[in-house]
């Protein structure tokens, strides 16, 4: 389980930080908790944030939106590796920031499918589409990467001689 902190600015209402936790082996977001704006980070949590004034793992811009309202959609409408459970779940105090509703299909062009986004939009709906992007597109490249890291350690122990268990 990978604990996540999104803190967003900029966007309507008050700036905030949303609180969830991705499991990698089920493929399951849970955006947990919606919470006022926090400059510190939580013991053990990923920070993702467009506020380049804080201490970060990942930077969301506007570059990324159209990724991260794909990334939502796909998750909302994605089955976990169970076959059963959704992708996706939002908790009751995490519930405002559910950005299904600020969020409208503008036909299909040659880049893919078209959004018109509320200029209504919260800071909290822009941190679960934030979230959504940083599982989908950057929790796995991060354990692939490590997984390639890990056999390339062993080719290298190999290459020494040294025993490789299996």
């Amino acid at each position: 389980m990978i604990p996540i902190q999104t803190t967003i600015t900029g966007y309507s209402g008050k700036a905030c930080t949303l609180f969830s936790a991705y499991d990698q082996d089920a493929q399951v977001l849970v955006i947990s908790v919606e919470a006022a704006y926090r400059r510190d980070r939580r013991d053990g949590c990923m920070v993702i944030t467009n506020d380049l004034n804080l201490e970060r793992d990942g930077v969301f811009s506007e570059e990324e939106l159209q990724a991260s309202i794909t990334a939502f959609f796909s998750m909302q409408g994605g089955i976990a590796s169970d076959g059963k459970s959704q992708r996706l779940v939002f908790s009751d105090k995490a519930a405002r920031a559910n950005p299904a509703q600020s969020i409208e299909k503008d036909g299909i062009d040659s880049s893919g499918q078209r959004y018109r986004i509320s200029e209504s939009i919260t800071n909290a709906q822009i941190a679960a589409m934030a979230t959504c992007w940083y599982a989908a597109h950057r929790v796995d490249t991060v354990g692939k990467m490590l997984t390639m890291a890990d056999k390339l350690i062993d080719i290298e122990r190999l290459n020494r001689g040294m025993i490789l268990t299996i």
